[in-house]
């Protein structure tokens, strides 16, 4: 696995408070089952912790507002480039991995 904070696969950030944006390819890819539903989400797998698929995104400014507002809820987020876009990705503590 490539080390998801090479600068080399990090873009410029504008700002202090932008959250960085990841290569995808960069982190490692999975299913997740929350414990309230059987049906598998698409997730990845970092520093030990799963982030559940929340949404595509066209635009990086508006990744980043809909990710400082869930920072702002006190979640963890995490964003990553796409050949397309930018995909927001959410820390699910009580999900496990999909069998």
């Amino acid at each position: 696995m490539v080390n998801a904070l090479n600068p080399e696969i990090l873009p410029p950030q504008k700002s202090a408070n932008a959250v960085p944006v990841f290569a995808q390819k960069a982190l490692d890819r999975c299913h997740i089952i929350f414990p309230d539903c059987e049906q598998p989400t698409s997730a990845i797998f970092y520093e030990q912790q799963y982030y559940a698929y929340v949404k595509f995104f066209a635009s990086s400014e508006k990744a980043q507002e809909v990710a400082q507002r869930l920072i702002g809820k006190g979640k963890r987020v995490i964003l990553t480039r796409v050949r397309t876009g930018i995909v927001l990705w959410i820390h699910e503590p009580e999900a496990h991995l999909a069998k």
